[in-house]
């Protein structure tokens, strides 16, 4: 099998999808149910959660395994640095690789939230230096070094190298773009000097930014990786206005909200809305002269919403 990237990079627009995570021991309910998606030939990949908004399920892992063996598609693991120390990092990454996954999506996390809002975050590193630490470390078969003191943005904290480990890892690694996040366009082109083979976004409906953010990142580096455009197609208003307060950093413009609200059927209307916004996503890539791929990555928030026609609709584009 091609890598994620290469295999993203022969379409034309390239689609991810977020499945839903067990909560329990009912993995074998939620493979049978993504089984029956009727959109896995189209979809480039399946992105497996790590407790999203702080609610607890399954490990990404061995569910991203058991999807690799049992469905036969690409699954991309969510890594969160937030609740794992250096060495724990470590031994998930080396327990995924052993599972035969390939790409990773390298996070922070969510805090303050979900099931204990007052549990202390571990944060021994950020997502720009998990990235790191992968691409620069473990896939060149060493264990990632210490750190230097104090979290920082801005440099490399590692310092030298202290044991190699058997056989190096061969991680692809996504890195999650914020792109109506103050600096965002600094903070990720310091992700793709780290290593970042692609981006997916935060759920975002606001297409000016999108591409002023994917400009930008032009500005700052050569060849910028693909970059997937993250949306969910409501099945509600109640759907819509839960999202907006359980979600940090996901802004759903006024604009949005009205045209939803007002329309007869609001899933339809969502459904024809998401696809308008990836149809002005790539005509304003194409009229700003940009270079860097795009695609879609599909975050529903409920399964039996409209995310399988909305996939399929942008398939055709």
């Amino acid at each position: 099998m091609k890598d994620f990237v290469s295999r993203i990079e022969e379409n034309d627009f390239p689609i991810t999808f977020e499945v839903p995570s067990p909560r329990g021991g009912n993995v074998e309910e939620y493979l049978e149910s993504i089984k029956n998606y009727d959109f896995l030939d189209i979809v480039s990949a399946l992105n497996v959660c790590n407790n999203p908004v702080g609610k607890v399920r399954i490990d990404p892992a061995p569910y991203a395994g058991r999807i690799l063996e049992d469905i036969g598609v690409e699954p991309i693991a969510h890594l969160t640095c937030r609740d794992s120390t250096l060495s724990g990092l470590q031994r998930w990454l080396l327990g995924a690789n052993s599972l035969g996954l390939k790409t990773l999506l390298a996070m922070t996390g969510d805090y303050a939230m979900g099931d204990y809002p007052a549990e202390e975050k571990v944060d021994h590193i950020n997502s720009l230096e998990l990235i790191t630490g992968i691409k620069e470390y473990l896939n060149e078969g060493k264990l990632m070094p210490e750190l230097s003191a104090g979290p920082s943005r801005t440099r490399n904290r590692y310092l030298t190298d202290i044991e190699n480990i058997e056989k190096p890892t061969n991680f692809q690694v996504g890195g999650v773009a914020l792109p109506e996040r103050t600096g965002e366009r600094n903070y990720a082109a310091r992700k793709v000097e780290a290593g970042a083979d692609f981006f997916q976004t935060q759920i975002c409906y606001d297409a000016i930014k999108i591409l002023d953010f994917i400009e930008g990142l032009e500005e700052r580096i050569d060849n910028p990786p693909p970059v997937l455009v993250g949306t969910t197609p409501f099945s509600s208003s109640k759907d819509m206005m839960r999202l907006s307060k359980s979600v940090p950093q996901v802004n759903i413009p006024s604009d949005v909200r009205k045209r939803l609200s007002k329309a007869d059927d609001f899933s339809q209307e969502s459904l024809e809305f998401t696809v308008e916004f990836y149809e002005r996503i790539i005509d304003g890539v194409q009229d700003r002269g940009l270079e860097t791929m795009v695609g879609a990555h599909i975050i529903p928030v409920r399964y039996e919403g409209k995310s399988g026609e909305v996939i399929k609709r942008l398939s055709e584009i």
